[in-house]
């Protein structure tokens, strides 16, 4: 499956293969800046919407959202996202989205595409996201660099704030919520 724009198609053969990445780079994982005008998606995370209807696709390279049908495959929207938008998390009416490059995490309205706010993280290296089983809050995980801890982030959905932080151990990526039956 292709996002570039203007390109899009169906699955194209095997995936590619990547270039080595050097022990204790962050090289490869969406912190590097694509080449200039690039068009290519270079798709970090895909994530279904609440109704299963639709599914969203962080293109770090282009740093945007792709929104695409799930009962056909066609693009239905481009959203403008922050830059190097990496992973993403949904509620019924929320799109957030971790931005690798911009230290920051985006609130998106599902229906609009429209960004509600935009929060600076504690640390640099932006990871993982997860929404609470209420939807009320979203929990990103933030990587530390070198001797810094990592850190996950409490959002609060409705005020649209950061609520808490806490340090973790180095290399905090992706994270879960257990939920009880």
């Amino acid at each position: 499956f292709v996002l570039t724009r203007g390109a899009e198609h169906g699955a194209a053969g095997p995936p590619a293969q990547s270039a080595p990445v050097t022990a204790g780079s962050h090289a490869g994982h969406g912190t590097e800046n694509p080449p200039t005008a690039s068009t290519a998606c270079s798709p970090t995370w895909a994530q279904p919407s609440a109704d299963g209807q639709r599914v969203f696709v962080a293109c770090n390279g282009t740093s945007e959202i792709v929104e695409v049908n799930a009962a056909d495959f066609r693009v239905t929207r481009r959203i403008p996202a922050g830059n190097g938008v990496y992973n993403l998390a949904v509620t019924s009416n929320r799109l957030i989205a971790t931005n690798r490059r911009d230290q920051s995490v985006s609130i998106f309205d599902v229906e609009s595409g429209r960004e509600l706010k935009k929060l600076r993280t504690s640390r640099r290296v932006v990871h993982g996201v997860v929404v609470s089983s209420d939807g009320r809050y979203a929990f990103v995980s933030v990587e530390g660099v070198a001797a810094e801890p990592g850190t996950v982030e409490m959002i609060d959905l409705t005020a649209l704030t950061t609520v808490a932080t806490v340090d973790v151990g180095p290399q905090a990526g992706g994270l879960d919520i257990w939920r009880n039956p």
